[in-house]
Formats: C-alpha cells, structure tokens, sequence
C-alpha cells in the first residue's frame, strides 16, 4: 500500500480539504477543460476527467477501467445519523447483508452500545489514522477479497471528506459501492434553533489554535453571509479519538479574540446567535439569544454547534426561536 505521501486516497483528502477553505476553486476551474480546446465533446460539467486506473494512476487510452462486475467486492458508506436511533431501515439492511461491519466515531459521538444491540453484529471501530493515515486500508483488502464491507459514519457520511476520498479511491480501483444517507448536522442544527434553511449560508469549522496560530476563516465567513443576509453554521472542532470537544462558549471566546484584532464589527455582544448541543441524544439542548448572555449558559453536552444568526431576521424566526429555546435550553 501506497505511504500517505504518495496514496492517492491522501492526495484526494488533501484536496477535498483545500475545496472545503477555497469553495469557489472548483467552479474557477469549471467550463476550461482541455477536451474542448481539442474539440472533443466535453463532460457533462465541462471538466476533464482521466480515467483513474486501478492503482490510482491514469488509464492509458483505450484501457478499460475494471467494472464492480470484475471485482465483486463493494463498498456500503452509511450513515448513522444524529444517533444511532436515526438509522434507517435500508442502513439496517445493508448492514445485514455485509460481511463486515466498521464504525467511525471521530467525527461525531456515537452510542456504540446502542448500536451494537441494534447492528446484531460484531463490528471494528475505525480511527482517523486507519482512514488517512493508513488509506482504509483493511477497507481495502477486504474488498479485494470479494467481501461486501459496511463502513458507518456519524452523521451523513459524505460530509466529511475523508469519506468521500474514500469512496473516490475504491471507484478508482474498480469496486462497487452504495451510499445510504443520514441525518445530518447540517442543516439539523439550523432548522433545530428555529431558523430558515433558505438563508443559510457558507458553512465553516472554529478550531483550536495550532502553534499559536488563530484560525481567522470563521470570522470571514460570517462576515460575508452578513452582507447576503444569510444564517451563519458553524461547526466546532471535535475529534472522538483524541476526547476533543470545543464548546459554544470556547469558539466565541476565540472569535472575540478575532474580533478585538480585526475590529470589523462582526462578533458584537449584541448578536443572536444559537447553540445546538448533542442533537439527536436525550441530554440534546438547543439555546438561543443575544451572544453575551448564551457565552456565559454552562452547555456541557457534546458535540456542539454555534449558528450566527442572520442580521436581518424573518419574524417567524424570532418567534420560532424563542419556542425552541424555552422549551430546550437545558443547562447547569
């Protein structure tokens, strides 16, 4: 198997990240594909698409990529949802029919001894470094062996791009997969907290600071869905694997940071904003109001999400708001 400096599975994370901070690089390139300049008739999104082989290099013309039909390995990607009380009936059928079963749980919290009563199966639990580090690569071999494999992932499982990178490496190598979609936090959280989805905005993450690095994005990002008009989604880091969970009150306390530097007005005292916490599970609060007041709620279920509303709220929204709020604010 390939290092992670040469995987082609690590290469397409990389750039999936780099979509997730640049979002509109995808659409720069869009319509300037080579096969139009050469006359060729182009793809249906006007890019230029090579054939991956299925060593993750490009086909030579004339090649054939294997079809699922050569290997009969396949790949289920599905999603728990919020909890795994959100999993559908065709989740459980696959997971049924696999003849193996592996859980995530680094990017999002999972029940895993309810899930283990409903999978009715054993599973293995799967690490960030088993899924970028080391390329999935038990994923792999196993599918190499003709074996159907169900991977479960918190949430929906192609919002995180380690997934979807997955995913594009086991077409390339010419397996068959199926995708059964979940709950997702996006947009839960939103709609949750009162708020209407067709003013949401750009989504973005508030992280921890790195080697004294203050990651400035959220901050842009807000400020930009401010001048549409648009609800701000923020996740907040979270990682199962290393007991990391940011809370409400740490991802504001670093944006104010932002704010006393950059001084643009964004994160003001007098803000509503809204807090989801632990969506989907029974200790699960959601609280909204203006920012000063919600910083200093002690919210302790995790994982949690921070959602900047709006600077020109529907009065709907207020309304629905305020009913969420009184009903599901449970702190202390």
């Amino acid at each position: 198997m390939p290092s992670r400096e040469t995987s082609p599975m690590a290469s397409r994370s990389r750039k999936f990240k780099e979509c997730e901070r640049h979002p509109a690089g995808l659409a720069a390139t869009a319509g300037t594909s080579p096969s139009s300049e050469r006359g060729e008739p182009p793809t249906p999104l006007g890019l230029a698409i090579s054939a991956p082989s299925p060593l993750g290099g490009v086909a030579e013309e004339g090649s054939r990529l294997p079809s699922a039909r050569d290997r009969r390995g396949e790949l289920y990607l599905i999603g728990i949802g919020l909890s795994p009380r959100y999993l559908t009936i065709e989740a459980l059928e696959k997971i049924a029919s696999a003849d193996a079963v592996f859980v995530e749980t680094y990017t999002g919290r999972v029940d895993l001894t309810y899930l283990g009563r409903i999978v009715g199966k054993g599973y293995r639990r799967v690490s960030r470094a088993d899924l970028e580090e080391r390329s999935g690569r038990e994923i792999l071999e196993l599918l190499e062996e003709g074996k159907r494999v169900a991977l479960l992932v918190p949430g929906d499982p192609l919002i995180a791009t380690t997934h979807a990178s997955l995913l594009t490496e086991v077409h390339a190598r010419g397996f068959g997969f199926y995708v059964v979609p979940g709950v997702s936090i996006v947009p839960s959280a939103l709609t949750m907290s009162g708020l209407m989805v067709y003013k949401m905005g750009r989504v973005a993450t508030v992280v921890y600071p790195k080697n004294g690095i203050v990651f400035e994005y959220p901050y842009d990002v807000i400020k930009v869905n401010d001048s549409l008009n648009l609800h701000s989604l923020l996740l907040l880091e979270y990682d199962g694997d290393r007991g990391v969970a940011m809370r409400s009150a740490e991802a504001l306390e670093i944006l104010r940071e932002i704010e006393e530097r950059r001084r643009e007005g964004v994160v003001r005292e007098d803000r509503l904003v809204a807090v989801v916490a632990s969506l989907g599970y029974p200790d699960f609060a959601v609280c909204a109001g203006e920012l000063k007041r919600i910083s200093m709620l002690d919210i302790e279920a995790v994982p949690q999400t921070l959602v900047f509303v709006s600077p020109r709220p529907h009065p709907v929204e207020i309304e629905m708001m305020n009913a969420v709020s009184s009903r599901w604010c449970r702190v202390g």
